[in-house]
């Protein structure tokens, strides 16, 4: 068992868990704090609303540690 990829696998599972539960609050600090950095410095950027965005980047992220678990296991 590959220690990196196990490691690499643990942090792609609970990025994809944080997005999947909390996607109304990562859109809510994302149209909060960073839509108005980017503003400032001169971007731009009109306020979406991304909360399914979030719900199949969670999906990906969770298929990717599940890619990278499966990888860890068989080298």
């Amino acid at each position: 068992m590959n220690i990196l990829f196990l490691i690499r696998a643990i942090i792609f599972l609970v990025g994809g868990l944080v997005a999947i539960t909390y996607r109304k609050e990562l859109n809510r600090f994302k149209n909060h704090h960073i839509v108005p950095l980017l503003i400032r410095f001169g971007f731009k950027i009109k306020v979406k609303n991304e909360i399914t965005g979030y719900y199949n980047l969670g999906i990906v992220f969770i298929l990717i540690s599940v890619i990278l678990f499966i990888v860890s296991i068989k080298l």
